[in-house]
């Protein structure tokens, strides 16, 4: 069961379209650059920056960046905003946004945008319908069943502004995104002002160099797909190899206890008189008359109980014995009252072999 929930996990947190996706850019970054425009077309991103009053331009394409100058939409039908192709991107700063990570168990990805909405007013000091945001996933956790969140949020009189002014200069913008985030990570403009139509390319070459590729990568991992039933079966094997060394483990772990727990039994044993020698003391010293009821010895410790003719006169007679050290009462003398005797409980310690007289 755990080779096979292990499989489990290892299968459902390969990424197979981002593995596709990357292994397909390494292949079209091999090929010279008029093959590759076969294949791929590069948008240009026209990139607007906000500038004090009007924005800041750059044109972006794949990893190059172009500064196209300030804008303040006085000139209109300006000609670096011609052209086909081209997306329209307004870049806000991150000083007018919040971007904060937040943990979320896993299953709340199936509806993760509403999740974050109703958890807005608890990561955020605004209400959800006071700003707009977007999310990315940063990370998901099969084993601690939570995926942690990137929430990027924007105040809407602060968009609305810019989206305003831009829409009078006679701009759309198609994304707005914040400095610091990668493109098509994250897009903060409103739903109703998306555009309709889709701005992947709908290319027949495209389709086939993705369809090309997804063959490819079946290709690639059928081998190892036909491999899966061997190493689930190694890993059976060495889960079972391993759950009887780990009990092999315990077995010698508690043996070991057991031999220190014999070994400190007997070297406490020797490290006092033994119950012959100290009974044997006590038969000597205590006077004639003493009946004892109870005598318990536990660890260098000794617990008498009896009845004596005078019970305060054992105090001094134990204390004189070597044998015994701390002699007190464990409760105060009663009488009884039908043999005149007094009762007595007396506790003393053991002194160790080595502080005896030889």
């Amino acid at each position: 069961m755990g080779a096979q929930a292990l499989s489990k996990n290892v299968l459902s947190s390969f990424n197979i379209s981002g593995f596709l996706s990357w292994w397909g850019q390494g292949l079209l970054c091999c090929l010279p650059s008029g093959v590759r425009q076969l294949f791929w077309h590069e948008t240009t991103r026209l990139v607007l920056e906000p500038q004090g009053k009007g924005v800041r331009l750059h044109r972006e394409r794949g990893e190059s960046k172009e500064d196209l100058g300030f804008y303040n939409g006085i000139e209109r039908g300006d000609e670096r905003f011609e052209g086909k192709d081209k997306v329209l991107v307004f870049r806000l700063s991150p000083e007018q946004t919040l971007s904060k990570p937040i943990t979320l168990p896993l299953a709340a990805e199936e509806n993760l945008r509403q999740v974050l909405g109703f958890e807005m007013e608890r990561h955020t000091p605004f209400a959800t319908n006071q700003v707009y945001y977007d999310f990315e996933v940063i990370k998901r956790s099969l084993e601690a069943h939570h995926l942690i969140v990137r929430l990027v949020v924007v105040p809407r009189r602060i968009l609305d502004e810019w989206l305003e002014r831009l829409s009078h200069w006679g701009l759309q913008p198609a994304i707005v995104d914040v400095m610091g985030t990668g493109p098509g990570r994250i897009n903060l403009l409103p739903d109703e002002k998306r555009s309709s139509r889709s701005k992947a390319l709908p290319r027949i070459n495209m389709a086939l160099s993705l369809l090309l590729m997804v063959f490819t990568g079946a290709a690639l991992l059928f081998p190892l797909w036909q491999e899966r039933s061997v190493v689930i079966d190694l890993m059976s094997k060495v889960s079972a190899a391993q759950e009887k060394a780990e009990a092999v483990i315990a077995i010698r772990q508690r043996l070991e206890k057991a031999i220190e727990a014999s070994e400190f039994l007997v070297e406490e044993k020797e490290q006092y008189p033994s119950a012959v020698e100290f009974l044997y003391e006590l038969t000597r010293i205590l006077p004639d008359g003493i009946w004892l009821q109870q005598l318990d010895f536990t660890r260098g410790k000794i617990k008498v109980r009896g009845e004596a003719t005078e019970a305060s006169a054992l105090i001094p007679i134990l204390e004189a014995s070597p044998y015994f050290q701390d002699v007190q009462f464990r409760s105060p003398v009663t009488t009884n009252a039908r043999t005149g005797r007094d009762r007595f409980y007396i506790t003393a310690q053991l002194p160790k072999l080595e502080s005896l007289p030889l």
